[in-house]
């Protein structure tokens, strides 16, 4: 394993971490009516994070510090969100785009030959990268 995979799976765990910590704020200030979304998507990230911590641990590589800055973004933006406005229906569209964001860095993942290479590592992210998808095709675009 080299290290450019390793940074592929950091970076997808990152993502991971940063949509969760948007996501558990969603939770606690969402309305009723889109609870149930918010709860599966986050049981959905938690499974898949602690997965992704699971091959990084196989891995021997450090899974403290993956988070960043986007993640305490996305907190922010829920927070604002819910003082403006509701968090209800209207919310949905933009989750739909986190969760379409988060697609892009497993397609980016995916497409590294490291990762391809790596039988395990692809097939785990190749299921995780179509539970996402099959996410977003319940969400609506707008």
């Amino acid at each position: 394993m080299n290290a450019q995979t390793i940074d592929a799976l950091h970076d997808v765990h990152t993502a991971t971490n940063d949509v969760l910590k948007g996501y558990r704020e969603m939770s606690a200030r969402a309305k009723p009516e889109i609870q149930r979304i918010i709860e599966r998507l986050t049981s959905m990230h938690e499974r898949h994070a602690a997965e992704q911590a699971t091959e990084l641990g196989r891995l021997r590589e450090s899974v403290k510090d993956d988070s960043s800055v986007q993640g305490t973004v996305n907190k922010v933006v829920v927070m604002l969100r819910d003082w403006l406005s509701s968090l209800d229906r209207d919310v949905l569209p933009a989750v739909r785009e986190g969760e379409e964001s988060l697609r892009d860095e497993y397609q980016t993942a995916l497409l590294d030959a490291s990762v391809a290479a790596e039988t395990r590592l692809n097939s785990l992210l190749t299921q995780q990268l179509a539970d996402i998808d099959a996410e977003i095709s319940r969400l609506p675009a707008d």
